[in-house]
């Protein structure tokens, strides 16, 4: 249970550099777990570091050390300054008796008047290298005493043996370098209600409190210090005011406020009346009536009016393509509600702590922050706390509906707004990663207001994001057009322009895209222009994000809706690969290329008239290529991953149970589909190595399709495998004229159920890409571990089955290095449960981008969230309820782990209850086996194994000529993996050895059975008392004694450094604000250590707080429901 941080361990001697003379550990550069976690570190280290001292300090400092570098290299102790000259003139004037003291005065005046900068290069001249402390101090001198504040800390690590109690937290940088958890702030926002009578206008002041609460979880640390608070009001004067406040160290509640706000309100309560609708005849009789027609016409209708077509929603106050009958949008109803001159609070705006803080603001407030704050991450902030909102513990408003739309659905109506880029209230359309996020949000707001069961009809989240693509990329309501990932733009003279152009494309002597020029002025448009560019459209982003969003939208019960099955087989069927699209037609883009070449011929016979093309030429023709959408294919196969469906429960009519219907499973038509497309591009992959055999060209192939198709084609054959009852199978109970349909889908299911077909893939000759081949090693981990879900009576070896198959592809000489570690990282997610959970091929293959495939692996497929109702924890868990596939498999694993250790066990008596089968014999040489062959591949020795060298098995030696030898990665990867299965230090499984090579051999020691030896006990490796391998192991030991003395040290500085919090609260108890009022409300009052439970590492942070600090009487007691009045606002 080490609770520290994993980039610290690299800190072995206090450094974090990589320099020769100074010294560092480098074990976290081999860790294959900590690669993302390091990666992230890093660059959140940067931009604090970025926000404390600014960026042009920050480049002076690395300024400062690639000359220390320089003058090192070159022998120098320091830095020569050149003399002024006007301090010659005065030693040359002076007498011989004056001259020296001359000398000295003006020596110690150059000392004294030396640039901080020239001192800071000095300084690491003589270090040699810049160390922990060096690099901090640097950053203090030459930022300078501005900002200070911002830099204050110790840099000597805290232990046990030098606690200081007045010492309540390093400060920066050890606290963001070595802390093991970052900033955890909860802050809520009100603004004072209006008293009834009180005249409401322009100069009348409110009053804004902002209560600040520090969540320090168990085994973290403290943080404290200054922080910038930034208030934005609705006109009057100062509509941006910053503000310095403080977040007190101890972890105790703060109260900000009151901010004095004086600009003019957003909204009037006559305003908000004439809104709701309060005056006009709209009684519950009404309502109820509207209400009952409108369900009469979903109910004629049904489901499939809306699938990929226009959505039909009968009375209701959105049209047929969601969009308001009275022309309001989103941010314009939700203004209605705000009666504050509020409008949007940002705390720690410039990332100084770069943490995790949770703002409780109107949700007319985060549509504000949405649409109007220029910052991207401000804006995925508020996307975040929409998908949450109306929060299960917010107060319901005073009024239901704004134009006839209910309050509590204005935040996905922001979110689809933002989405769909339809809001007129901003000049251009949130950039594209900014709606990749929000179609994200819509999906965890849909999981969060989910509907009982799948066929319900309240879908509005899914139906906005169906929306978007009925407006993107569905031109009939059964075609689909491709994605295009680049648009054309024109630049024209003023008067070139053609007066039937639109007014949005009038812009005079700017770049416009050709898209927004009527048909038939485009090729006026093209003739009269000046310059005709490419720009890369990103809206490719946006639609891979909308389908994993729509594959993800579940029901309470945890089943996805029909309609989302519905579209992934349309889009599975629509859309080929094959099927390619150019930026323009045929006559437009040779009238281009005409332009571009008379163009260019004009300018190079001025220079050359021998010259046929130049480079903007051939750039030019590569870009008129066609090109195909295969990344989008890969997405949507990987959505299949997140789609839960189970056959329909019926009523039995002779018996009146409830049974399984014997109808086709909801997954067969996407299992056909993925299919095809798996073996067309495992088709197209055999051509191309074909080719490659006869070019030689050097270049491979990583596919894409391939493995996203395995991956979704496993998955959903779990699923039907273990949501399907056993006497519902139907195949030989059919007519003759459907057996042959059928048969084929029997053989289908047959195969992508069967582990060999996968394990033909990956040994297919000649050798596969490497995704290929580790998406097929996940799939058949994943089909043996599931064969082990239920316990029985035979031993269950699934995984020890699985184990084994990736131990011998690792062996394989084929095996690339990177195959090689993404075989040992399955084996890792095998043994804990997260082989079926992650998809880890499919994710990091689809990206290609370690920080988006890792925030995947960490945080689901619909993102982080923003602490409270989690809509993205459903994929976090492998529960049987959400994902039954992923489950079974884990309940597998865990079979599995329990017999590799407790193989080699005594046997248990036969007498005592509940007593469990021991494992076979033949079980425990196969456990033993395979201990046998991981000891000797991670500690780099081939033997017994396929030598490449000469083409014969190698002996069993001690030489480093194995895989592991120059592979600090796989070795790192390998021992880790050991180490889950056999853990150090349990004596329920030893110190870290494994049993069961310990029985096998006593057996053979004792008696010599010759039963054992035909089973393979001669081929486990030898643990007595004199062997060459314990000897070797022995001396390995000795070899590393201090630096395992150096790592317990550090170990348990960490665990100190997370005990220091709850250390610092005992020390503290009964010392905190004396002020009734302030101890009333709980403020300034040490809080308790919080829990990490299981809602925190789902995502839920903020939910786990409030939970745990209601049940201490920690949450302010009585002021709880008047503060949850205030947060209405309305």
């Amino acid at each position: 249970g080490w609770l520290g941080s994993r980039l610290c361990a690299s800190f072995l001697s206090s450094n974090s550099t990589s320099s020769s003379g100074v010294g560092c550990g480098a074990v976290e550069q081999f860790h294959s777990v900590g690669l993302v976690y390091r990666s992230l570190k890093c660059r959140s280290l940067r931009r604090i570091i970025e926000g404390r001292v600014g960026l042009s300090n920050f480049i002076r400092v690395i300024r400062a050390a690639f000359i220390a570098a320089t003058l090192h290299d070159k022998g120098a102790t320091h830095v020569h300054l050149p003399t002024e000259k006007s301090s010659k003139r005065k030693i040359s004037r002076s007498t011989s008796g004056d001259s020296k003291r001359s000398t000295i005065g003006d020596s110690m005046e150059q000392i004294k008047h030396k640039p901080t900068f020239v001192l800071c290069v000095d300084e690491l001249i003589k270090k040699g290298g810049m160390t922990h402390g060096s690099f901090a101090r640097t950053l203090q001198n030459i930022s300078g005493p501005v900002r200070q504040p911002y830099l204050s800390g110790i840099l000597v690590d805290v232990s046990r043996s030098s606690y200081d109690p007045n010492i309540a937290h390093e400060g920066f940088p050890n606290s963001f370098v070595r802390g093991a958890s970052s900033l955890y702030l909860r802050v809520g926002a009100y603004v004072d209600a209006i008293k009834p009578g009180e005249k409401q206008g322009i100069g009348v002041s409110n009053k804004l409190h902002v209560i600040v609460e520090p969540v320090i979880p168990q085994g973290g640390i403290s943080f404290g210090g200054p922080v910038t608070v930034r208030v934005i009001e609705n006109g009057g004067q100062g509509q941006c005011n910053e503000y310095v406040k403080s977040i007190a160290v101890d972890g105790s509640r703060s109260d900000w406020g009151p901010i004095v706000l004086h600009g003019e309100p957003v909204s009037t309560p006559k305003q908000q009346t004439a809104a709701s609708g309060l005056i006009e005849s709209t009684g519950p009789s009404s309502r109820k009536k509207n209400s009952e027609k409108l369900n009469k016409k979903k109910e004629s209708t049904g489901i499939a009016s809306s699938l990929l077509g226009n959505d039909t929603t009968g009375d209701s106050i959105f049209s047929a393509n969601h969009i308001h009958r009275g022309g309001y949008c989103a941010l314009e109803l939700i203004r209605v509600t705000n009666l504050s001159q509020f409008l949007w609070l940002r705390v720690d705006p410039q990332g100084l702590y770069d943490g995790r803080i949770a703002l409780f603001q109107h949700d007319s407030c985060l549509a504000e922050q949405l649409f109007h704050d220029g910052e991207a991450s401000s804006q995925v902030e508020a996307l975040r706390a929409l998908a949450e909102r109306p929060l299960s513990v917010q107060v319901a408003p005073k009024i239901k509906f704004v134009y006839g739309v209910p309050v509590s659905e204005l935040p996905v109506r922001i979110l689809g707004d933002c989405l769909r880029g339809s809001v007129v209230h901003t000049d251009l359309p949130h950039n594209p990663s900014v709606r990749a996020q929000a179609a994200l949000a819509l999906a965890q707001w849909q999981n969060n207001k989910a509907p009982s069961f799948k066929d319900s009809y309240d879908w509005v989240g899914l139906k906005l994001l169906i929306q978007y693509f009925n407006e993107r990329f569905c031109q009939h309501a059964s075609s689909m057009m491709p994605a295009k990932y680049a648009k054309i733009c024109v630049k024209m003279l003023n008067n070139a322009q053609s007066a039937s152009t639109t007014s949005r494309a009038r812009s005079s002597g700017e770049y416009q895209y050709l898209d927004l020029f009527h048909s038939n002025d485009r090729e006026t448009v093209i003739e009269n222009a000046i310059e005709i560019e490419q720009e890369e459209d990103e809206e490719y982003r946006v639609r891979s994000a909308v389908i994993t969003a729509i594959a993800s939208c579940r029901a309470k019960d945890g089943q996805s809706p029909v309609l989302v099955i519905s579209i992934l087989e349309k889009i599975l069927q629509c859309q080929d690969e094959s099927v390619t699209t150019n930026l323009v037609s045929l006559e437009e883009s040779r009238l281009i290329e005409k332009k571009k070449k008379r163009k260019t011929v004009t300018s190079q016979q001025i220079l050359d008239d021998n010259a046929i093309y130049s480079e903007r030429n051939l750039r030019d023709e590569f870009k008129d290529l066609p090109y195909v959408s295969s990344s989008l294919i890969a997405e949507t196969l990987l959505s299949l991953c997140y789609v839960n469906a189970s056959p329909n429960v019926i009523e039995d009519p002779t018996t009146g149970k409830h049974i399984q219907s014997k109808a086709k499973h909801p997954v067969i038509p996407l299992m056909e589909a993925c299919q095809r497309w798996l073996e067309w591009d495992l088709y197209k992959e055999d051509i191309q190595c074909e080719d490659e055999v006869v070019n030689m060209t050097g270049i491979g192939r990583n596919s894409v399709i391939a493995p996203n198709a395995i991956t979704g084609l496993c998955s959903l054959a779990l699923l039907r495998q273990v949501t399907t009852d056993a006497d519902t199978d139907n195949t030989d109970k059919t007519e003759p004229s459907n057996k042959r349909k059928i048969d084929r889908v029997a053989e289908m299911i047959q195969n992508v159920t069967s582990a060999q077909y996968y394990i033909d893939i990956f040994d297919s000759t000649p050798v596969r890409a490497d995704t290929t081949r580790a998406a097929a090693a996940q799939a058949v981990t994943c089909l043996c571990c599931a064969a082990d879900r239920i316990p029985n009576d035979r031993d269950s070896i699934g995984l020890l089955t699985a184990l084994e198959f990736l131990l011998e592809r690792i062996l394989e000489p084929t095996t690339s290095l990177a195959l090689r570690q993404t075989l040992a990282l399955l084996m890792l997610d095998a043994c804990t449960g997260k082989v079926c959970l992650t998809q880890r091929v499919a994710v990091i293959g689809s990206s290609n981008d370690l920080v988006i495939g890792g925030s995947r692996l960490y945080n689901g497929p619909l993102g982080a969230s923003y602490g409270n109702d989690s809509g993205s924890s459903l994929f976090m868990s492998a529960s049987k309820v959400s994902l039954p596939a992923a489950n079974a498999v884990n309940d597998g694993a865990r079979n599995g782990m329990s017999v590799l250790r407790k193989s080699g066990k005594p046997k248990p008596n036969p007498d005592r209850p509940n007593a469990k089968k021991p494992p076979s014999e033949d079980t425990i040489v196969r456990v033993a086996k395979f201990a046998t062959s991981l000891w000797r591949t991670m500690n780099g020795e081939l033997g017994g194994k396929f030598n490449v060298k000469d083409g014969t098995p190698s002996a069993v030696t001690s030489a480093i000529d194995g895989v592991c030898a120059y592979d600090g990665h796989l070795r790192c990867s390998l021992l880790s993996l050991w180490q889950c299965v056999w853990p150090a230090g349990n004596g329920s499984s030893g110190n870290g050895q494994c049993l069961a090579v310990q029985r096998v051999q006593a057996e053979r020691v004792q008696t010599e059975p010759p039963e054992w030896i035909k089973k393979g006990a001669d081929e486990v490796m030898k643990v007595g008392e004199y062997n060459d391998e314990k000897l070797a192991a022995e001396m390995e030991d000795k070899a590393n004694e201090s630096l395992r003395k150096i790592i317990n040290l550090e170990l348990d500085r960490q665990q100190w450094r997370g005990d220091l919090a709850q250390v610092l609260k005992n020390s503290s108890n009964g010392s905190g604000s004396k002020d009734p009022i302030a101890v009333s409300q709980g403020l300034n009052q040490p809080l308790d250590i919080v829990e990490k439970n299981e809602a925190w590492k789902l995502g839920s942070w903020v939910t786990s707080a409030a939970y745990q600090r209601r049940a201490r009487n920690e949450d302010g007691g009585a002021v709880v429901s008047a503060t949850k009045l205030r947060l209405t606002m309305s």
